[in-house]
């Protein structure tokens, strides 16, 4: 890129010298051809002035002055004869138009020839005829027309570096944003485009820069609905296939009431992964509102026979009045579902759903009578967390992104025994955009 900016420079500079050179070398070499021939004619007239009208009858010889710029003179009579000086012994066509009281010139080959009237009581008495050789002329124009043609080199010279220094600036920035394609190409979304002054140019950079991001929170989103996911349909999986092993072991008189259950769990299969992926695509779960005895409801039948298999209670409990909420009815569901299945699996005894409804939101309290948590699952890294920990943090990550997006806040209420995490959703019928508990 930078020799083609640089050629297209340097060939812009040469047109517009040759442009503009050509017609001027033109113009010059007129000036000095006009120049010349008016230094030659200025000789003549001034030699003109010293001659005496009565030359031609008076026998006196005719003194002309001498030229210091090689011009050589002659005095003719109005007959066309040579009476001093240098020049044809009869008068030539130039000379002649002077005998007719023109100022006339010529060039004849090498030479340069002027020719002016002598003047004496308005009548012409004579002529002077000046020559000059053009090689003094042709010597000035050439040393005039090398310097123009120094001066358009030197312009060349100062495009080329004017032309080096532009395309350098300009190079530089596009092979950065070349890097950074090949590094958005290669997976490296973390790229950043420094600015480089030009206006197209950054603001490139700062479209790829802004695609990188994008591009990195979707990968981000995907790669965690992938875990989500795995995580979310393995209760649900172990459920159904506990209750086809329990049919086959135990089978009833009517099998349809086993298929049915099966079709139920299978349908919430469906539903879980369709809300996963909508959740995957977007960062914000907001949707309208909703009332939360509605996903409540549908909770509490979803885990009761698990619970029932293992001997265990749910319970969930609320007031009699709960005000509607902001927020995805399907986001809470997932988040209960994910409360209630660390509960049922690494917790003990019965496990509750308290709903306590304040001035400016709802709380949605789940606890259960097992040893707790020695620190907040929220606080430490969840990927990486401690040993006892580690199994009880399953799914919580997705929880708190799903309770945040509505948005709210979920925190551990109590670390444990019997520990509590608080779910805190903010009132449809308040304005305020943080609920607080």
């Amino acid at each position: 890129m930078r020799r083609r900016v640089l050629v297209a420079i340097l060939a812009v500079t040469a047109l517009a010298v040759l442009l503009f050179g050509a017609p001027l070398a033109v113009v010059v070499g007129r000036l000095l051809d006009e120049g010349a021939t008016l230094r030659v004619e200025r000789e003549a007239i001034l030699a003109s002035r010293t001659v005496p009208a009565d030359f031609a009858t008076s026998g006196d010889p005719v003194e002309l002055p001498t030229s210091s710029e090689g011009v050589v003179l002659g005095v003719y009579d109005t007959t066309g004869s040579l009476v001093a000086g240098s020049g044809p012994s009869r008068a030539d066509q130039v000379t002649e138009r002077a005998l007719r009281k023109e100022v006339a010139d010529t060039e004849e080959g090498e030479i340069r020839v002027v020719a002016v009237p002598v003047a004496a009581d308005e009548r012409v008495v004579g002529a002077v005829r000046a020559e000059q050789s053009t090689a003094t002329g042709d010597a000035r124009a050439r040393r005039i027309l090398w310097s123009l043609f120094g001066l358009a080199v030197g312009v060349l010279a100062v495009a080329v570096a004017v032309g080096w220094v532009v395309a350098s600036r300009l190079t530089r920035p596009v092979l950065r944003l070349r890097d950074a394609a090949v590094r958005l190409g290669d997976g490296d979304f973390a790229i950043d485009v420094p600015e480089s002054g030009v206006t197209e140019l950054d603001d490139a950079g700062r479209a790829m820069t802004v695609t990188a991001e994008r591009l990195d929170d979707l990968i981000a989103r995907e790669r965690m609905v992938t875990a989500d996911v795995s995580h979310q349909l393995r209760t649900p999986l172990a459920g159904l296939r506990a209750g086809i092993e329990t049919e086959l072991a135990f089978p009833r008189s009517d099998p349809s009431q086993a298929l049915e259950e099966a079709l139920g769990d299978i349908d919430r299969l469906d539903q879980t992964v369709t809300d996963l992926v909508a959740f995957a695509r977007t960062a914000q779960t907001t949707g309208s509102e909703f009332h939360v005895s509605d996903v409540l409801g549908d909770v509490e039948e979803g885990w009761r026979r698990q619970f029932g298999r293992v001997g265990r209670a749910l319970r969930i409990t609320a007031s009699r009045f709960v005000p509607p909420v902001r927020g995805s009815a399907a986001a809470l569901r997932h988040v209960l579902d994910v409360l209630i299945a660390n509960a049922l699996e690494h917790g003990e005894g019965d496990v509750t759903v308290d709903v306590r409804v304040g001035d400016e939101s709802v709380t949605l309290q789940v606890a259960d009578e097992g040893p707790g948590f020695s620190e907040s699952p929220f606080d430490a890294d969840v990927d990486e967390p401690a040993d006892g920990d580690r199994s009880r943090r399953l799914g919580l990550p997705l929880a708190r992104r799903l309770v945040e997006s509505m948005p709210g806040r979920i925190t551990v209420a109590r670390l444990g025994p019997r520990p509590q995490i608080d779910v805190i959703l903010r009132r449809a019928d308040v304005g305020n955009d943080s609920p607080t508990g």
